[in-house]
């Protein structure tokens, strides 16, 4: 079975999606020596992947040497036909979201979440109108669809009728193999004063920083918390300025920590008294995950696939009730049973995901449409 994989929307920045495909490829080229790969990769990712891969695996340079949306989506769709056909290509994945619709191999998509329909007033008209125009052809043009939780499969449905049985929910997974130097003593290394609160993923809008921010000035006020707020995670809406001037109005931006992109992360996941996801909309969730991981308590907002990720194993909150947000950080930071319940229940959790699942079930359906109406 001859296996491409779209890689060009992955660039070195990009947060969850570059974090699935890596993995999923890291750990394909664990399980799978038997199948032949091409990565189509750009000027500006194929580093990503070279040293994730095995001798079944072939990176193909493709023409993309800017991070550029439109170029993007001519080379996907006019383009990539021609390379599937010179190598005679059996699947085409595309992780992405929309398929490839020349393609004439058998064609397998991702659809990372449902945004376009949770969460339209944060996103640009353009993308919307786009992801409703295409999205759907995508679905039915494809002989599978993956998503990575059963609520994205449910509001996938809703929009494409009659897809149920070709969408398969596969979960993405938890790094359970971290560094084993992620201890207290490692404070220095991340210049912090502990104690801290802990956000961390992409400063989008819906990501609803700003309500985390006024329950932390609620805190501070109230009962007087030694804690501080660490929010990490790149800006590419220009949304720090707007965070920054809302704790200066409420008078806490002195005990809140901006650091964008950071390459310990776990260190501060390991470090911090709790963390909080008050996320208006997610297909999956990492973060969720890297947290109970390193053994943090874990706060997250109700809404979309948050509750299935997290299980038992968090608090859930309305996001936009700020003193309900407010009251379960208040309750984690001083209920030592509570903690310690959350952090046990954390460990359980992530037990039922990993990346190795996630690229098994993935390779299942794989051979699953390869083999179909073959007799």
């Amino acid at each position: 079975m001859k296996i491409a994989i779209n890689t060009l929307s992955v660039t070195p920045s990009r947060g969850g999606g570059k974090t699935y495909l890596l993995n999923l490829v890291k750990y394909l080229a664990r399980i799978d020596k038997r199948n032949i790969y091409y990565l189509f990769v750009s000027p500006i990712n194929w580093f990503l992947f070279k040293n994730l891969v095995g001798s079944n695996f072939n990176l193909v340079v493709l023409p993309l040497v800017v991070d550029n949306s439109l170029l993007k989506v001519l080379i996907e769709q006019l383009l990539l036909p021609f390379y599937l056909k010179r190598y005679n290509i059996d699947i085409m994945f595309c992780p992405n979201n929309i398929g490839i619709f020349l393609s004439l191999s058998k064609l397998i998509i991702v659809i990372h979440d449902m945004h376009y329909i949770n969460i339209p007033e944060h996103l640009s008209k353009i993308k919307v109108s786009y992801y409703k125009i295409f999205l759907p052809i995508s679905v039915k043009k494809s002989n599978k669809v993956i998503v990575p939780s059963f609520v994205t499969k449910n509001d996938l449905c809703k929009v494409v009728k009659g897809s149920f049985d070709k969408i398969k929910v596969i979960y993405e997974g938890a790094n359970t193999q971290l560094d084993s130097n992620l201890k207290s003593n490692s404070l220095e290394k991340i210049k912090i004063n502990y104690p801290f609160i802990l956000f961390v993923s992409t400063l989008f809008k819906y990501k609803n920083v700003d309500k985390l921010i006024k329950a932390f000035a609620i805190l501070k006020k109230r009962y007087r918390v030694p804690q501080k707020l660490v929010i990490i995670g790149r800006d590419p809406q220009k949304e720090i300025y707007h965070l920054k001037n809302l704790a200066i109005n409420l008078g806490v931006s002195q005990y809140i920590y901006f650091l964008g992109r950071v390459n310990d992360v776990f260190l501060y996941y390991k470090l911090s008294d709790v963390f909080v996801y008050p996320s208006s909309a997610e297909g999956f969730g990492l973060p969720l995950l890297e947290a109970m991981t390193c053994g943090t308590p874990v706060i997250a907002s109700n809404r979309t696939s948050i509750p299935e990720i997290v299980g038992d194993a968090g608090l859930i909150v309305d996001p936009d009730n700020i003193e309900e947000l407010a009251e379960a950080i208040w309750k984690v930071l001083t209920d030592k049973k509570l903690r310690e319940n959350l952090i046990k229940k954390g460990y359980e959790r992530i037990k039922q995901f990993s990346w190795e699942k996630t690229a098994k079930e993935t390779l299942k359906v794989f051979e699953e449409v390869y083999y179909e109406n073959i007799t």
